[in-house]
């Protein structure tokens, strides 16, 4: 019989095997909309519709701060089989988060809306659009908001599957409306948040009604546990405040951006997101399928399990990164030339350092699960506030008349502290190895990873740019990152199981094969 190990290892592989279907489908399409979006709005338009969604992040710190709450206990309560408390944990969660939504519906009104039409730099003639656009995107916040109790219950019970078809039904009908956009006739802006807001109203309804009928605790009924409320305000609230930065380091940075150097720069800045977003893809599905795994870990204090599944997360997520990110960075002008054609000024440099700050993200994420796991988010949420000076910095230097490139070079910088922050508390709260961590994570990466790097990078030295230089580098990249992870990225346990693996694909390629010889 199976060991529970084995099993909760291919629970995430088939897991972590449903959400890279889901993001090479989504990315492919994802990026293909990006380009015709572009090109169909214009850049103004476009980086309209960028700022203005980052408005409401101003509001996506308090959802956030629940959403990672309403994740975490569900799973914990799964994590200690209590069906009870599960029940009454989603239905406090569902409460919460419609509350939440009148909350925000009103700022939305008030503060959010003079701030548009009074302090935004929003360009002449395109008043009426900038209005429509906030309703229509708020609206569809606030529906995305209410949908976050179920989409937490899937993920709890570890439904990847369908979450992914989610995702999947979720780029197609926009890439519909993006074939749709290039045929109207009347303001495009106007009528592609409006159907954005269509499409979010379905989705939230496919959700519900999926949950209700598969998860008995997916089902709104008045019940509430004072000890659990407390613990869930507690955390939650902690949650907040360290979420705060998220709207000041990024969206808040965002709306300086706008009013110091207008919607064009807004416009590279989106891009340069998007780009990063499709890197990160690839390692937050892996990561996404072993958060669940972590949290019920640490409910049932199994912490050796706990440590060797975070330390095996981090190392193989920045190397599935660099792998990605490494070809992306040395070959970004003809990336962005193959993707978009022509595309605002800023895009390449934005595109590098972003990917450069990122490079931290796969490093920092499975040990600050561990933290999330514990609760305990007071001191982790005070020590990211840190984080707050980069708003403060960034008016600096544009109020200065400095470069944006170099707001991105701060924003970069300062967030290494989060990720410092964060091995520091996982450490004093479960006791996770900093030698562990510094070892086995971080030398092990950085050296692979310089390795991964120079070498298609000499060869870029070399050549001009243009699509021969494109596929070599590619190519070069590919195999030398495969070659470093294989050597000295698995772990000597994770290489006997690689060749296994495909020791068992060739005896099987083989016996195929044999079937149609000739006797």
């Amino acid at each position: 019989m199976e060991s529970k190990g084995i099993q909760n290892n291919k629970r995430i592989a088939k897991n972590t095997l449903y959400l890279y279907i889901r993001m090479f489908f989504t990315l492919g399409v994802g990026l293909y909309t990006s380009r015709v979006i572009l090109r169909v709005l214009g850049a103004s338009d476009f980086g309209l519709y960028n700022v203005i969604g980052g408005m409401l992040t101003m509001f996506t710190m308090f959802s956030t701060a629940l959403t990672i709450g309403t994740n975490r206990f569900l799973t914990y309560a799964i994590g200690e089989g209590n069906y009870q408390k599960l029940e009454k944990t989603f239905s406090m969660a569902l409460y919460l988060h419609i509350l939440l939504a009148v909350i925000i519906l009103i700022l939305s009104e008030t503060f959010g809306l003079w701030f548009l039409l009074t302090q935004m730099n929003i360009p002449i003639g395109r008043e009426t659009a900038a209005f429509w656009v906030y309703q229509f995107t708020v609206f569809a916040f606030l529906l995305s908001l209410v949908q976050v109790p179920f989409q937490a219950s899937l993920i709890s019970h570890e439904q990847m599957n369908i979450y992914a078809y989610m995702s999947i039904y979720d780029v197609v009908v926009k890439l519909l409306i993006v074939i749709l956009l290039q045929y109207v006739v009347f303001d495009k802006l106007i009528f592609y948040t409006f159907l954005i807001f269509i499409l979010q109203s379905v989705t939230v309804t496919i959700y519900n009604i999926y949950c209700q009928r598969h998860y008995s605790e997916c089902r709104f009924k008045i019940k509430w546990d004072s000890a659990l409320a407390k613990q869930f305000a507690s955390y939650s609230g902690w949650n907040l405040i360290g979420g705060s930065q998220t709207f000041f380091t990024n969206q808040g940075v965002n709306i300086l951006l706008n009013i110091f150097c207008g919607t064009v720069v807004n416009a590279a800045r989106g891009l340069a997101v998007n780009v990063n977003n499709c890197v990160l893809q690839f390692i937050n599905n892996f990561q996404m399928a072993a958060n669940p795994q972590i949290i019920k870990l640490y409910a049932t204090k199994d912490y050796d399990s706990l440590f060797r599944l975070v330390i095996n997360n981090c190392r193989i997520a920045e190397y599935l990164y660099l792998m990605i990110a490494i070809p992306a960075f040395i070959e970004v002008d003809y990336v962005l030339y193959l993707w978009l054609g022509n595309y605002p000024y800023y895009t390449p440099i934005f595109v590098q350092i972003i990917l450069i700050q990122s490079a931290l993200a796969p490093l920092n994420s499975p040990v600050g699960m561990i933290v999330h796991a514990t609760g305990k988010m007071k001191w982790l949420s005070i020590a990211s506030l840190g984080l707050l000076t980069i708003f403060p910095l960034s008016f600096y230097i544009l109020k200065a008349g400095y470069s944006p490139v170099w707001v991105f070079v701060v924003s970069a910088i300062i967030w290494s502290w989060s990720n410092i922050s964060q091995i520091y508390f996982a450490h004093n709260y479960t006791g996770i190895s900093y030698k562990s961590i510094f070892k086995d994570v971080y030398l092990n990466t950085f050296i692979g990873g310089m390795v991964m790097f120079i070498i298609p990078w000499l060869i870029s030295l070399n050549m001009p740019i243009g699509l021969s230089r494109f596929l070599i580098v590619f190519l070069t990249s590919g195999i030398t990152s495969v070659s470093v992870i294989y050597t000295w990225g698995l772990t000597p346990g994770m290489r006997t199981m690689v060749n296994k693996k495909l020791s068992s694909v060739i005896h099987l390629f083989s016996k195929h094969n044999s079937t149609y010889e000739t006797p």
